[in-house]
């Protein structure tokens, strides 16, 4: 865990349900009139229920190499963040979290309609709530433009750099009530991490992904930018 004197602070996310956006993720033409039925249902019980949010802490690059680097001495292998942070000395680190409140609402995964609806309701959360966290970390710190990676997007920053990121924070299950389990994923599973930074124009982290089939892809795979951090390459 992080030093107990390391400052890192806490936000509640807001979050407006835009229930035309949550319908784009319906794909099946026949069962949409009855998931939009559901969906009526559940946004109040959702918006009543939520309440997404998050910690986060300025932090120093301590040391850097071909590799990797280093963020207040804890390591992170990563190509991508070697050459994004050559040149930058201050990142900012983030964990955040949908809630366990959306999880207890009484919904069982056998009731699959509604079920599919509420995690639908959880990946619109997330997102509305890495928005809002993202434009206010550029505001108050006066940045122009942010890039934001997240362990696990792509691989040469795996779902395992989750560890190293977690250890810089001070006790996250008591302040927002974020768990890193067994498998290096986090808990409630609609929570996500995040280190942030400023150097010159942003890219989204969805360039360098090789996943072809993801809800939550921002951009498309960018096959120059992987060339120039020198990942994998898609052929």
């Amino acid at each position: 865990m992080a030093d107990n004197k390391v400052e890192q602070y806490q936000l509640d996310l807001p979050v407006n349900f835009n229930r035309a956006e949550i319908v784009k993720s319906f794909q099946s033409e026949r069962t949409r009139p009855m998931m939009e039925k559901h969906l009526d249902e559940l946004i109040p019980m959702s918006r009543e229920a939520v309440h997404a949010k998050a910690i986060y802490r300025v932090a120093c690059v301590t040391a850097r190499d071909e590799a990797g680097v280093e963020i207040e001495g804890v390591r992170f292998a990563s190509k991508v963040l070697s050459n994004s942070l050559a040149e930058v000395d201050t990142v900012f680190v983030s964990l955040m979290t949908c809630g366990k409140e959306l999880d207890e609402l009484p919904v069982p995964p056998k009731d699959f309609m509604r079920y599919f609806c509420l995690e639908a309701i959880k990946t619109h959360v997330i997102f509305q709530a890495g928005e809002y966290l993202n434009k206010y970390i550029r505001e108050k710190f006066n940045l122009p433009d942010i890039t934001h990676l997240h362990p696990g997007e792509f691989a040469d920053l795996g779902i395992e750099q989750q560890v190293p990121l977690y250890a810089l924070f001070d006790d996250p299950e008591k302040a927002i009530g974020v768990k890193l389990t067994p498998n290096k994923t986090l808990s409630p599973l609609k929570s996500a991490s995040s280190i942030m930074f400023y150097n010159g124009p942003s890219f989204q982290s969805c360039e360098l992904c090789l996943q072809p089939h993801c809800a939550g892809r921002r951009a498309s795979y960018n096959p120059r930018l992987a060339e120039k951090f020198g990942i994998k390459v898609k052929k």
